[in-house]
């Protein structure tokens, strides 16, 4: 979306400024018409044409001009060189031609050529046409030269942003690798350790349930971290495409909720749910939505303390809709919550302190921006000046445009 966005920018800017230098190249030209009739031309046709009265030139009368000088030019040069035939063939299209030329219209206030004006006054004559177009051709020239520097300048500017793009993209991913090997290294490491003690009998009978235990809690955390890994992988996919169909999502909510209440029991924490009856209708897929707002709420339990309350709101408004996922738990640092949508970022100091994968959050902002939604951080007084005093101090809010809901 944001390349979109980026895109539409430069197309706007790009017809601006087109539209800019033609109004210029416009004014520009109709000046420079201006001062040939009034200054330039006057002068030649009392030179070339002494005592006929052409009127206003325009630009296709110097054209015609400049053709038929060039015309008889070529005919007085292949009357010279051609044998006697040809060439008298030559001079009978020059004196035809003349005499049609001084004779005849123009017709788009052109000038009439004298029978007999002579070659080197044909040629100054040609001379000073060509000048003159070249003249009016300036303004063109110029114009299309300005618009083609900016045009070059805005595509190196953006081929540069997506070099530096895809350069923090390699780091990223890079990084992302590296702590896929840290966060997988440490529970294999010990998953072999203990698995290798047990075949080997180093364990007490007594404490083979607690190592048993341990290889399985550690097997959960590496199953989650693969599974959570896969959905990066799989939303990030060009390939990847929703299957959308109209899903209620307050109904969506609740489910997402109640599947999780256990584990709001079990972490000693309070959930509160104010989501209106009435349906909210948007056209969703309801699995991958299901599956966003399920990691935010795991999000939620994981990364606060015991007696932490936490908040499924939901909102309809004249211009959409808004699902806020709110805790009373800490603040996050600014630091972090600026990279807090980024693979492996967590919000407490240590990345394993609460057994997270740092994924959630990116899957969350992917499937929301897929969908069209917007998803951001709201922490005190952000989210009391949007949400008013709901005694929470931070929440993730999907914002659903109102063109979206069904």
């Amino acid at each position: 979306m944001g390349e979109d966005r980026e895109l539409k920018k430069l197309q706007f800017f790009l017809i601006r400024t087109i539209l800019l230098t033609m109004l210029i190249v416009s004014v520009a030209e109709y000046g420079i018409m201006t001062f040939l009739n009034r200054n330039v031309l006057p002068v030649m046709l009392h030179f070339f044409f002494p005592g006929q009265d052409t009127g206003q030139i325009t630009l296709a009368g110097i054209l015609y001009a400049v053709v038929l000088v060039l015309g008889i030019l070529l005919l007085r040069f292949f009357s010279t060189i051609l044998p006697n035939r040809a060439g008298y063939m030559a001079a009978s299209g020059i004196s035809s031609l003349s005499e049609k030329i001084s004779g005849g219209k123009t017709g788009s206030g052109g000038m009439l050529l004298p029978e007999e004006m002579g070659t080197v006054k044909e040629i100054l004559l040609l001379l000073c046409l060509v000048a003159i177009l070249v003249i009016l051709a300036l303004p063109f020239f110029l114009g299309g030269l300005h618009v083609t520097r900016i045009v070059i300048r805005e595509f190196k500017a953006i081929s540069l942003a997506r070099e530096n793009k895809q350069k923090e993209y390699e780091q990223k991913r890079n990084l992302m690798l590296s702590d896929i090997a840290h966060d997988l290294r440490t529970p294999i490491t010990t998953v072999s350790g203990y698995a290798r003690a047990l075949s080997d009998g180093l364990v007490a009978k007594e404490k083979e349930k607690e190592y048993l235990e341990a290889i399985m809690t550690k097997s959960e955390r590496m199953s989650d971290l693969i599974n959570y890994l896969f959905d990066y992988v799989k939303t990030d996919s060009a390939s990847f495409k929703l299957q959308k169909e109209i899903t209620d999502i307050c109904e969506m909510t609740r489910e997402c909720v109640a599947l999780l209440y256990q584990d709001f029991e079990d972490g000693g924490m309070e959930i509160e749910v104010d989501i209106p009856e009435e349906p909210c209708l948007v056209m969703a897929d309801r699995l991958q939505l299901s599956r966003c707002i399920t990691n935010l709420l795991t999000n939620a339990i994981r990364h606060n303390e015991e007696g932490c309350r936490i908040g499924a709101l939901f909102q309809r408004d004249e211009d959409g809709a808004s699902l806020m996922i709110a805790d009373s738990g800490g603040i996050i640092p600014a630091d972090v919550a600026e990279h807090l949508f980024e693979p492996f970022v967590m919000g407490d100091e240590s990345r394993n302190s609460r057994g997270g994968s740092g994924l959630g959050l990116s899957i969350a902002k992917k499937i929301v921006e897929l969908h069209g939604f917007d998803i951001r951080l709201l922490q005190q007084k952000e989210l009391a000046e949007t949400a008013g005093n709901t005694g929470f101090e931070k929440a993730f809010l999907i914002r659903i445009p109102d063109r979206i809901l069904a």
